[in-house]
């Protein structure tokens, strides 16, 4: 077979799995057999966590956080090998802060007003000395650590 022809049946082959690919249907963003099933396999109670699902929703999968992790994903002890991309603590707001800048509210802002209003109302409740975006947005099994 000539060199030409390889480059034309190639490009064929490539057009046929883009219009093949284009034809199925879509799924929904939210569906856990889409872009986060691998992590699924391991982590089902992060398909309804709402950290995870308001990401999916987004198109936003594990991996935008936590790299690709194939180690982690291929580690047969289970838990042993870390993902890639691990946040902690005081770690926490400046990550979520790099997609969420325009956040109408730094999360120290709302728990000053909270402590406010709770003043009154709870005089016993105080939050943590620091806080962070996951304290109300999905726990995510993300360690309360500085």
């Amino acid at each position: 077979m000539s060199r030409a022809l390889s480059v034309v049946v190639l490009a064929l082959a490539a057009l046929l799995v883009l219009l093949m690919l284009s034809c199925r249907p879509a799924r929904p963003a939210n569906d856990p057999l889409g872009p986060n099933a691998g992590c699924y396999v391991c982590h089902l109670t992060f398909v309804r966590e709402e950290l995870a699902t308001t990401h999916l929703a987004a198109r936003v999968p594990c991996t935008r956080c936590h790299g690709l992790s194939a180690a982690h994903a291929n580690d047969e002890n289970i838990g042993k090998t870390k993902p890639d991309v691990m946040i902690k603590g005081a770690q926490i707001n400046p990550f979520c802060r790099r997609c969420h800048a325009s956040h109408d509210v730094a999360p120290e802002k709302v728990v000053a007003r909270w402590r406010e209003r709770a003043a009154s109302k709870l005089p016993s409740a105080a939050p943590p000395p620091t806080v962070a975006c996951t304290d109300c947005h999905g726990h995510h099994k993300i360690a309360k650590q500085p």
